[in-house]
């Protein structure tokens, strides 16, 4: 998959929980074009790098647990180098979530 795509789904995946619009794991994952099992790793991953993510039974939809934002920074990308960077002390560079007091 290419750098955009990936970028572009996860900005997708943001908006979605954001809105609290997300459904169950196997309506995300069809309103995200992927597999319910990348669907569920992809949401691993951020929980590993510092998004707040939980899924709400009542709503029946993932949600932030805490305000939060999802940036990307493509000016720290150098070669050869893992690409992504969340907030949260990561090896990863040019995306991440920061906690916010108020969204």
């Amino acid at each position: 998959m290419s750098l955009l795509k990936y970028i572009e789904r996860l900005k997708r995946m943001d908006d979605l929980i954001r809105r609290k619009a997300t459904g169950k794991a196997e309506e995300f994952a069809g309103k995200l074009g992927i597999s319910r099992s990348q669907l569920l790793q992809d949401v691993k991953e951020l929980r590993e790098l510092g998004a707040p993510i939980e899924y709400s039974q009542t709503i029946q939809s993932y949600i932030y647990t805490k305000p939060c934002s999802l940036n990307i920074d493509l000016n720290s990308v150098k070669g050869g180098k893992n690409i992504f960077d969340f907030f949260e002390q990561s090896s990863m560079a040019g995306l991440a979530f920061s906690n916010l007091l108020v969204q």
